[in-house]
């Protein structure tokens, strides 16, 4: 989830945190209009400068790299999976894009000490946000019983906060060096929290959204010296729904110039920001025009 993050910045002037503030047009990386975590590009990612009385916009790899990784074959096969040479399974890649905020600390896996810890307590970032991409899943019903089928179909949205040209997800990043080839690269995961209502409707297959922050836990985020319950409690903060928007995109709006473009999917029902989604709202309805936007 949250794998595709827009970050074209074109119609502000600067950007602005606090009482701080960059000019735009000092940055030549911030004209993005998709970045997808599965491909070399770098996302933009806001960090403290080091008396934490300011700001810096830097580029980082989207895609934690732990530090016990030894190189690049080891991160390749963390991201893209592995077939275990003991049991001959394929063992499926985690390319740590993301990092839930409940997991920050503790190993969902394990239960031990999670491989973000150090980040989430001494470099926590920003990544700056216009727009993220996310899948709603629709599951089909047999036209003859009416009852819901395994099968599933899946429908791009963009999701935005309309009264904000740009936002703030709460991030972690981490300093990697290649051991055998030398290479020095610091690297970023997105925070993720449950999600709010709108979430819940549009990543209704596991209801998780980015920590969007605003300008206060922002700059506290990035600049204070949190306790870990200080830092629990921000990255489980849900931006409330009703400042969000989001709206059905092409299902090929990668390669879309415009890939933020409302698109009219048939089939899809609407969504109803009123009530919480049950599964019976997630069926596909025929031939009934899908709302282009939420407000």
């Amino acid at each position: 989830m949250c794998y595709y993050n827009g970050q074209k910045v074109t119609r502000a002037e600067f950007i602005k945190l606090k009482s701080l503030e960059k000019a735009v047009s000092k940055y030549n990386f911030l004209d993005k209009g998709v970045i997808s975590g599965f491909t070399d590009l770098e996302v933009a990612v806001i960090v403290a400068t080091p008396d934490k009385t300011n700001f810096d916009i830097v580029q980082m790899e989207w895609g934690y790299i732990p530090n016990y990784l030894r190189n690049r074959e080891e991160v390749k096969r963390m991201r893209q999976g592995y077939k275990d040479e003991k049991t001959g399974k394929w063992v499926d890649g985690q390319p740590q894009l993301n990092a839930k905020a409940e997991n920050l600390f503790v190993s969902e896996r394990s239960g031990g000490r999670s491989m973000f810890y150090d980040a989430a307590k001494h470099r926590r970032c920003l990544i700056l946000s216009t727009g993220y991409f996310e899948w709603r899943h629709i599951y089909r019903k047999d036209k003859r019983t009416g009852k819901r089928l395994k099968t599933r179909d899946k429908y791009p949205y963009y999701v935005s906060l309309p009264e904000h040209e740009y936002f703030f997800t709460a991030a972690i990043w981490n300093p990697w060096t290649d051991r055998d080839s030398g290479e020095m690269v610091n690297t970023a995961a997105m925070v993720t929290a449950i999600g709010n209502r709108l979430a819940m409707w549009v990543h209704n297959s596991k209801r998780r959204m980015p920590t969007i922050l605003n300008d206060e836990l922002a700059w506290r985020w990035i600049s204070e010296d949190l306790s870990k319950e200080e830092i629990l409690e921000i990255a489980a903060t849900q931006y409330p729904y009703e400042q969000m928007d989001a709206c059905a995109v092409a299902s090929d709006f990668l390669a879309k110039l415009d890939p933020s473009e409302p698109f009219t999917h048939a089939k899809l029902p609407a969504i109803d920001l009123s009530i919480e989604p049950t599964d019976e709202h997630q069926e596909e309805v025929a031939e009934l025009p899908q709302q282009q936007s939420l407000f």
